[in-house]
C-alpha cells in the first residue's frame, strides 16, 4: 500500500523546508507549494490524505483555499496554520466545517507530528468506513435477491451482513477513539481522560439498565465529550475557569455547543450530540447552556457530568499521586442534588466500591499519555511497543530525564502498543 500524501503550502520558502526537515522521517509522503495555484491543480488531479495551509499569504489566504479545496476533495482532513491574531479566523473555519482543526505559529513539533499522524489515521479511517458501506450495500443487494425459501442461505447471509454491522460499529469507535485523543491533547488531566470516562459512565449506564443502542450513544458521547474544545486556544483549557476572564469564559463554555454541532455531521449520532451539548448542565439548573434542571438533562448527560469531575479530581497531572478514590468521591458528593444527580453519584460510588481499594492508591494503577511520564514513576505493567519491543518492566522505576527522553525517542518512531500503566504511588510499589 503506497503511503498516505499530505501536501503543506506556504509562502515562505524557509517554513516549507522547516516543515520538510521536521516530518522526513515520517511514514507517508510530503509534498509542498508555495502557491496555492498549484495547490489546486494538484488536487484536482491526485489524491491528498490531509493538506495543512498557512492562513496568511499574499495570492489567497489559507481559509479560502482550504475552502476551494474541500469542494475538490471534501475527505481529506484540512489543518489551518496560523498566528495568534488570525485564531479566530481559524476557529470560523472550523465551525463552518472546511477546516478540521487550526495549529499555532510557532508550532510545537511533537504536536505538528502528532496532529498529522492523527489526521492521516482519522482519514484512512474515513476510507475504510466507506468501503465497508459499499460492501454492506452489496451484501443488503444480494441478500434481496436470493430466494427467501432458501433458509440456510438467508441464514449465512444474514451472518455475514451481522459481521459486517460490527465491523462498521468497531471502525466507528475507532475513530470516535482517535477523535478523543483529538480532544484532549491540551488536558491538564494525566493520561487518557476520555477513555476513562467512557469506561465508567458505560459501566454507571449498565447498572442503571441502560443498553443497545442508547447504551453505544452514551460511550460515544462520553468519549467525545470534550471534542468541542478543539480550536480552543490552550492557555485557556489549561487554566482553572476562576482564573478566566468574562469574554475567555464565555469562549470556553461555548465547547458543549460547538461538540454537538460536530457530532450532528456524523449520521446516527443525534442522541450523543444532545448528550454532548448538556454534559455541563448542573441538576439545580444553574448550569449551562441551557440552564435544564433534574430529569430534564438527559440521563448520559448526567452520569458523564459526575464521571468528569470525579476522574478530574483523581487524575490532575499536579497531584494525582496524592489522591484517592475515596477523597474524589467526598468531593463529588458534596455537589449531590446542586451540580449532580444524587442516584448517579450512588452509583458511581457503587462502581467504584467493587473495582478499587476507595482509601488507600498504593497498587491502584493509571494509564498516562507519554508526555506526563516523569522521574520515580513506577510502571505497573510491562512497557511494550505496536512492533514487539519491551522498553521497560512491571516494576521499574524512572531513574532520570535521560531515560525518559529516550524512550520518547523511540515511541516516536514505535507507539506504545496498550497503553502505558504506572502506580500512582510509587514509593509503596517498589
Amino acid at each position: 500500500m503506497d503511503p498516505s500524501k499530505i501536501l503543506l503550502i506556504d509562502d515562505e520558502a524557509g517554513i516549507l523546508s522547516s516543515l520538510e526537515r521536521l516530518l522526513r522521517k515520517e511514514d507517508f509522503e510530503v509534498r509542498v507549494t508555495q502557491n496555492p495555484q498549484e495547490a489546486i491543480e494538484w488536487f484536482s488531479n491526485e489524491e491528498f490524505a490531509v493538506v495543512m495551509s498557512d492562513q496568511r499569504m499574499p495570492d489567497m489566504n489559507g481559509t479560502d483555499l482550504l475552502e476551494k479545496l474541500q469542494v475538490l476533495n471534501p475527505d481529506s482532513i484540512r489543518i489551518l496554520l496560523t498566528g495568534y491574531s488570525d485564531a479566530q479566523a481559524a476557529i470560523d473555519a472550523i465551525n463552518k466545517g472546511s477546516v478540521y482543526r487550526f495549529m499555532a505559529k510557532p508550532w510545537n513539533d511533537d504536536e505538528l507530528r502528532q496532529t498529522l499522524r492523527q489526521a492521516i489515521a482519522q482519514y484512512e479511517m474515513r476510507k475504510e468506513n466507506e468501503q465497508l458501506q459499499r460492501v454492506t450495500q452489496i451484501q443488503n443487494a444480494e441478500l434481496e435477491e436470493m430466494n427467501r425459501t432458501l433458509e440456510q442461505k438467508v441464514e449465512e447471509r444474514t451472518q455475514t451482513i451481522t459481521e459486517l454491522n460490527q465491523n462498521l460499529q468497531k471502525s466507528l469507535l475507532t475513530f470516535v477513539q482517535v477523535m478523543a485523543g483529538l480532544s484532549e491533547m491540551h488536558s491538564g488531566v494525566i493520561g487518557s481522560h476520555s477513555k476513562r470516562v467512557m469506561s465508567l459512565s458505560k459501566q454507571i449506564a449498565t447498572k442503571m439498565g441502560i443498553t443497545g443502542w442508547d447504551l453505544l450513544q452514551i460511550v460515544i458521547a462520553a468519549s467525545l465529550h470534550d471534542i468541542g474544545k478543539i480550536g480552543i486556544p490552550t492557555d485557556i483549557l489549561q487554566l482553572e475557569p476562576s482564573m478566566l476572564s468574562i469574554k475567555e469564559l464565555e469562549l470556553l463554555q461555548q465547547h458543549p455547543i460547538k461538540g454537538e454541532s460536530i457530532l450532528l455531521r456524523i449520521d446516527n449520532l443525534e442522541n450523543a450530540a444532545q448528550i454532548v451539548r448538556h454534559h455541563h448542565e448542573n441538576f439545580n439548573g444553574t448550569g449551562y447552556p441551557d440552564r435544564l434542571t433534574g430529569k430534564d438533562i438527559p440521563i448520559g448527560a448526567r452520569i458523564i457530568a459526575v464521571v468528569d469531575m470525579y476522574d478530574k479530581i483523581l487524575n490532575q497531572s499536579a497531584n494525582y499521586s496524592s489522591k484517592t478514590p475515596s477523597k474524589a468521591m467526598l468531593l463529588v458528593k458534596a455537589h449531590s442534588s446542586t451540580m449532580f444527580d444524587p442516584q448517579v453519584i450512588n452509583i458511581l460510588h457503587s462502581v467504584i466500591s467493587e473495582t478499587s481499594h476507595l482509601s488507600e492508591p498504593t497498587g491502584i494503577e493509571v494509564e498516562i499519555h507519554p508526555r506526563d511520564l516523569s522521574v520515580g514513576m513506577v510502571f505497573s505493567r510491562d512497557l511494550v511497543t505496536i512492533r514487539g519491543a519491551q522498553l521497560l518492566q512491571k516494576g521499574q522505576r524512572l531513574e532520570s530525564l535521560e531515560q525518559i527522553d529516550r524512550v520518547l525517542y523511540f515511541l516516536d518512531s514505535d507507539p506504545v502498543k496498550d497503553g502505558i500503566y504506572i502506580y500512582r504511588t510509587p514509593k509503596k510499589t517498589v
